[in-house]
């Protein structure tokens, strides 16, 4: 069994950490004569400018700023500022509505001087384009030269849309897990003054912790290093969704305070050292530890108290917290489901690992101190050597090594090291929380960074993809090249019946609906079934560097034997793990799986706290293969394969216990409850 649960882990933990990349959709126009178009008011109020119509001159007015534009109806003439400008497209009108290309808005915002322009002028088209078809109602974007002191900071679209307020620069969203990385950089400060070291266990600092019950599995929590939880090593649960996490109205302090005995009722579910695990219970634990040995006895209290004082003041991070107050609220953005539906704002209560709140301004401050060696306008945040620290990529000799598990994400401390589609890679950390989803990626080398956020549920697919291009666009412009690998070039093959049968069996795959089954044809290619609900089977060209082209839809899949499993991965640069081979008898449903089967929802007691999953989906697919989905509120993730251990209690990376009686039945998970729906 044991072999058994090393070999789900691997798959599940595969599986939550992709669950959210999307695949980026180019917005350029194609052929000259047909331009994107966005009505012409909207883009100025994305920019919170002003547009009329003067019928007197039978023209239309528009403000930005100080600046003042006049256009005419079918007529690419314009006057900007009262100086005679040509624009790329007409304006056009339909519906008595004016429509001004994407291509001509985007100068106005461009204050860059010529900086960066065409880079400014690629974030302004995408960024509008995507709101508008994604409809998102906000985004803000930071993009600084830690080289020349060069910063740009716009904000497109609405802050609160009810009140016709805008985003600016100053405009608060949730960071999500962008928090870890100033935990790190707080961890990182008391390493510096000789009060943590890095490779000392835990339980040294935190004698609570040392006196937990046995967590179980089969690795030793005390021999968790400082170094090993941040950079998600530690082997512990990695999430918790226990009640109180996440509340509307009001911060719940109790979620951190009471986190210890919290933590001590699950088992590691990996040795330490052994497995790179995204965790959010590693960086709980760390901003524990930074209230502890900063001398306060309330953990929440003292981490919001310590950032405040040694990072966001020293920073000039005028209104960054981890902590809401009255003063900050005219500046926190709207939550949004997407445009035009407001929710509620939520609060994440593991503030180390996801409560920030911060804009445009304060995040190019933070960019520049990182690209800087850690001093910006002559504040010291951190030393140089440390911020190398954080940088320095990770290598614990994993059994479950990194670069087979996730090789587009390598852990540094506190920051993550990605790699894209296109080989690209850069140094950062995203964050996704419920409404709000932020990206900041930055290049060392060139000493460019980029941040990007988005207010609603709709922006979660847009952010990293943004923040990506701007970056890499950024980078080419500055210094004529981008570092990625040469494409590997490969040429279709022939292999028989029988090399093509060594692939057939049943396959996770990270954002599908279904598990996927893969079938070798007598005509010399591989066929995939049901993957990501195509209606019909693709077909898998062999080629000569052993992968595999879909001529559908242009993506290579490579095979990988691991310790005697198979593992999947997608893109020409092997960059990302999509799933791996499932052993149905392992994951087939057991003959009374059928009485747990159906949708359930969140049971939450107390109206101020927010389950962040909100349904919880259980059945068997058409392989036989018993399963579990989670619904969050920001979407689905994808389906994962579920072993029975005995006494109703099944494992998915964590144990997932059903109880029932005669009236109704329960499913626990991540520490939360869910009841069956009727």
């Amino acid at each position: 069994m044991r072999k058994s649960l090393k070999t789900a882990t691997t798959i599940l933990i595969v599986i939550s950490m992709l669950m959210t990349w999307a695949v980026f959709v180019s917005a350029d126009n194609g052929e000259p004569d047909d331009p994107y178009y966005i009505p012409l008011g909207r883009a100025f109020g994305f920019a919170g400018g002003t547009a009329s119509w003067d019928e007197e001159n039978f023209r239309i007015v528009a403000t930005y700023g100080d600046d003042t534009f006049f256009f005419f109806l079918h007529s690419s003439d314009a006057l900007f500022n009262e100086e005679e400008v040509t624009l790329n497209f007409v304006i056009y009108v339909e519906d008595d509505r004016s429509f001004i290309s994407y291509f001509d808005v985007a100068f106005l915002f461009d204050d860059s001087s010529g900086s960066f322009s065409e880079t400014i002028m690629t974030a302004v088209l995408t960024s509008m384009y995507y709101m508008d078809i994604l409809s998102i109602p906000g985004i803000t974007v930071a993009l600084v030269d830690a080289e020349t002191g060069y910063t740009w900071t716009q904000g497109f679209g609405f802050a609160d849309s009810d009140a016709g307020s805008y985003i600016n620069e100053q405009t608060l969203f949730n960071l999500a897990s962008i928090s870890k990385t100033f935990t790190a950089v707080a961890v990182m400060q008391l390493v510096e003054e000789g009060i943590i070291d890095l490779d000392e266990p835990l339980v040294t600092y935190l004698p609570e912790f040392n006196t937990l019950p046995d967590l179980g599995g089969d690795g030793d929590y005390h021999n968790i290093t400082v170094r090993m939880l941040l950079s998600h090593a530690s082997g512990i649960v990695p999430d918790l969704m226990v009640p109180g996490v996440a509340t509307i109205n009001e911060y719940n302090p109790d979620y951190m305070n009471g986190f210890l005995d919290t933590i001590a009722e699950y088992n590691m579910i990996t040795p330490e050292a052994s497995v790179f695990t995204y965790s959010n219970n590693a960086f709980n634990l760390l901003g524990i530890l930074v209230a502890v040995m900063s001398g306060y006895d309330d953990y929440f209290d003292g981490f919001v108290s310590y950032t405040q004082e040694n990072i966001f003041d020293i920073a000039g991070m005028e209104l960054t917290t981890f902590e809401l107050e009255d003063f900050h609220m005219p500046y926190v953005s709207q939550s949004y489901v997407s445009t035009g539906i407001m929710a509620d704002l939520v609060y994440f209560n593991s503030l180390p690992a996801g409560g920030i709140f911060s804009n445009a301004h304060d995040m190019a401050r933070f960019m520049h101190t990182i690209l800087s060696g850690g001093i910006y306008e002559g504040e010291q945040l951190l030393s140089e050597d440390s911020i190398a620290l954080m940088l320095e990529q990770q290598d614990y000799d994993f059994e479950l090594a990194p670069n087979i598990l996730a090789p587009n994400m390598v852990p540094g401390l506190g920051l993550l090291y990605s790699t894209g589609f296109n080989g690209f890679t850069h140094v950062g950390h995203s964050g996704n929380m419920v409404h709000f989803h932020s990206d900041m990626a930055f290049d060392p080398d060139s000493g460019l960074g980029v941040f990007v956020s988005t207010n609603s549920i709709t922006g979660m697919a847009l952010v990293r993809d943004l923040c990506t291009i701007i970056l890499t666009n950024a980078i080419f412009e500055k210094t004529g090249m981008i570092d990625v690998p040469a494409p590997v070039m490969a040429e279709p093959i022939e292999l028989t019946l029988e090399e093509l049968q060594a692939f057939e069996g049943i396959y996770t795959m990270a954002g599908d609906s279904q598990f996927t089954r893969i079938v070798a044809g007598d005509d010399g290619f591989l066929y995939m079934f049901d993957f990501s609900s195509i209606p019909y089977p693709l077909a898998l060209i062999p080629l000569s560097d052993g992968s595999f082209f879909s001529m559908d839809f242009e993506f290579r899949l490579w095979f990988e034997d691991f310790f005697g499993d198979t593992l999947v991965y997608i893109g020409d640069y092997k960059s990302h793990l999509m799933g791996g081979l499932l052993d149905p008898e392992l994951y087939a449903a057991n003959e009374d799986f059928y009485l747990w089967e159906g949708m359930y929802i969140a049971v939450v007691e107390n109206e101020n706290y927010v389950s962040i999953i909100s349904h919880v989906e259980v059945g068997t697919d058409v392989n036989g293969i018993a399963f579990v989905r989670l619904y969050a509120l920001h979407g689905a993730t994808p389906i994962s394969p579920l072993i029975y251990l005995g006494d109703d209690v099944y494992y998915a990376g964590d144990l997932i216990k059903f109880t029932s009686d005669a009236d109704s039945a329960w499913v626990t998970i991540l520490g939360a409850t869910f009841e069956r729906m009727e």
